[in-house]
């Protein structure tokens, strides 16, 4: 989306309504001094976020890239992400006299920042998930912010001291997180509902967990619909084109069948019978079932980044 359209689509939001329509001319010549003039002074400053990692005691893993680096701290038994993004979130109070006019472009940049900063961090989420299976939060107990390059001693050195590891876990962590793009609205929402199921999966929430999944893969089966323009199906003829565009085998397209079965019948409405023995009856149904949900998951990583819309 090129800038034009960007600044189109921000104003008719408001063109629709008889209180802020009068305001549209106030609007672009805000956004035009935001874009053409704001933004490049602000090309030399930078943010750099530290967060501890919910849920990541014990795992001693390690990520040094220039924007999203990651690394264990013993001391704090938890892993530690730290990332770089652009300083948008504030400072833009003199944007424009209008007050509400400068609190809607406030708001979008401070937004588009958290988007950023959360789009890099969920790339380490969604890879721990695939690689160990755990389900993560970027919510812990732990945040410093810093603005560069008034402090950009607190970035270098928590770059210089990023162990490298070499092991197959390691590396199949690294190729993970090189391979999510969390920029991509549909890549957030699939890792969101897929470690939503391990997490309600590993505190015995089964039927709920079977929910979380089967959005996975709705998310999944969103995404290859609109990436492809395809018209609105019925899920049942979905997983022939699901299954083509993103090579799943033929085995995977009957654990994803088996998945909505379980669904409809147990999770998403009141069940019929067997409420209580769902978890007896079906617990190595559901284990076969999350193996395909994750080889689902990395075949769409690798689909959108073949067809990618939105930069990492």
């Amino acid at each position: 989306m090129g800038y034009v359209e960007f600044k189109s689509k921000f104003i008719n939001q408001f063109a629709q309504y008889e209180n802020t329509k009068r305001k549209i001319s106030l609007f672009k010549i805000a956004l035009d001094r935001a874009v053409e003039q704001e933004l490049p002074l602000r090309d030399s400053y930078q943010i750099f976020q530290i967060r501890d990692i919910y849920n990541s005691e014990g795992l001693n893993v390690s990520y040094n890239s220039p924007y999203l680096m990651c690394k264990y701290s013993k001391e704090k038994r938890s892993l530690l992400v730290g990332t770089l993004t652009p300083a948008w979130s504030r400072g833009w109070k003199k944007i424009s006299k209008d007050d509400f006019v400068t609190d809607q472009i406030d708001g979008f940049f401070y937004f588009a920042n958290q988007y950023i900063y959360r789009g890099y961090e969920i790339n380490i989420l969604g890879a721990i998930a695939l690689t160990y299976g755990r389900h993560c939060d970027f919510r812990g107990n732990e945040f410093k912010e810093c603005t560069l390059p008034f402090l950009n001693s607190e970035y270098l050195l928590f770059r210089k001291d990023i162990p490298t590891i070499h092991n197959r876990k390691s590396r199949l962590f690294s190729y993970y997180i090189d391979l999510i793009n969390s920029f991509d609205p549909f890549v957030n929402r699939v890792l969101y509902y897929y470690i939503r199921s391990l997490s309600l999966l590993a505190d015995g929430y089964d039927e709920e967990a079977i929910t979380a999944a089967d959005n996975t893969v709705d998310v999944i089966f969103q995404a290859i619909k609109q990436r492809k323009q395809i018209p609105t199906k019925a899920r049942i003829d979905m997983y022939n084109i699901v299954q083509t565009e993103i090579s799943l085998p033929s085995g995977t397209i009957e654990q994803l069948e088996n998945l909505y079965q379980l669904r409809c019948g147990f999770s998403a409405h009141p069940a019929h019978s067997k409420w209580w023995d769902f978890s007896k009856i079906y617990e190595s149904g559901i284990e076969a079932i999350m193996y395909s949900i994750k080889s689902t998951v990395i075949k769409f990583l690798m689909f959108e980044r073949d067809n990618r819309k939105i930069e990492k």
